[in-house]
């Protein structure tokens, strides 16, 4: 972060688009908080498969952390929670079974990340890479992984609510969904107007009902529907370029920015940046990430890196200030 603004570090050689019209933003981790939720139920459904499913004592593992999330998050291609839980969920079995007694089951997590970004790099990353990886035996079918997911982070009340079924693994479930704060104070996308920002937009990695959740308490948070359009990740998955085409298309974009937490967001504007031809609008990049990132984050390309959504705030041109 540079000394003159703390909370913002802004690339070096930056010219900003001409205009400067649209902010998009991703919405876990940036809007809303989601460390005791998604990244929470990232874990739970791993261990819960490892130990109750599979019967496996984790002996000389800690079990899963948030660090292990966050270098596959950094790593790229798990922008889909289901994936993230499918990957840990089949790559610590293999480490406690498949691998036992290798040095397969030595290996950090540190490291298979790495060479998941290597493969998420050439386009074969994410659960295309697990499965290729990790051997079918220590891997859970994929619906049983999406069924744990769904009552971790649910919970029984609004999974019945919601989905109209029973929970069949977690009957008490209380559903981490409701630890989720907001990022931004409610005037934040007012400001983001006044400021002469014209068109604000989400592109999410969410789906379905998780996307109507977070869109409903959004709403009520802000007291308005400030956002002129969303693109979820059932429409259009994260980093693939055409998400950000499809967003800029619907606002008429002239120029802007799109905020993220995560390798994928970071990979979807240099995607797009990699396709753009004449006549479509320029993007910028900024992070939100922690001071532990910054560095990997700068070395990648990003345009701004900052602390909070609101430093956004800081980061548009004097023109349109």
């Amino acid at each position: 972060m540079d000394n003159d603004n703390p909370a913002v570090w802004k690339r070096p050689d930056l010219q900003f688009p001409q205009p400067f019209d649209t902010i998009f933003f991703d919405v876990d981790g940036v809007l809303i908080k989601t460390l005791a939720s998604f990244r929470a139920t990232d874990i739970a459904v791993a261990e819960y498969v490892v130990s109750n499913l599979h019967g496996l004592d984790w002996g000389q593992y800690p079990g899963i952390t948030l660090h292990d999330v966050d270098l596959f998050k950094q790593a790229g291609g798990y922008n889909n929670d289901w994936d993230m839980c499918y990957l840990l969920a089949s790559l610590f079995t293999a480490r406690l079974r498949e691998w036992k007694g290798t040095p397969l089951a030595e290996r950090s997590t540190a490291e298979w990340a790495v060479l998941e970004r290597e493969a998420h790099l050439q386009g074969h990353g994410g659960r295309e890479w697990v499965n290729a990886t990790i051997p079918a035996s220590a891997r859970l079918d994929y619906g049983m992984i999406g069924d744990l997911y769904h009552e971790y982070y649910w919970g029984a009340d609004e999974l019945r609510k919601r989905f109209g079924r029973e929970p069949y693994y977690l009957p008490e479930a209380k559903g981490l969904v409701h630890n989720e704060e907001m990022l931004y104070a409610p005037d934040f996308p007012r400001k983001l107007r006044a400021a002469g920002i014209q068109h604000l937009g989400m592109i999410t990695g969410r789906v379905g009902a998780e996307v109507d959740s977070a869109l409903e308490r959004m709403e009520a948070y802000s007291g308005e529907r400030w956002w002129d359009v969303i693109i979820p990740a059932d429409i259009c998955a994260k980093p693939d370029p055409r998400a950000l085409r499809l967003a800029i298309d619907q606002v008429g974009t002239g120029g802007g920015l799109y905020i993220g937490d995560t390798a994928d967001d970071h990979d979807l504007i240099l995607n797009y940046q990699a396709v753009r031809v004449d006549g479509e609008p320029e993007m910028l990049v900024a992070m939100l990430v922690p001071e532990n990132e910054v560095e990997l984050y700068q070395q990648r390309g990003s345009d701004f890196i900052v602390r909070s959504v609101e430093d956004l705030l800081r980061c548009l041109p004097e023109g349109v200030k």
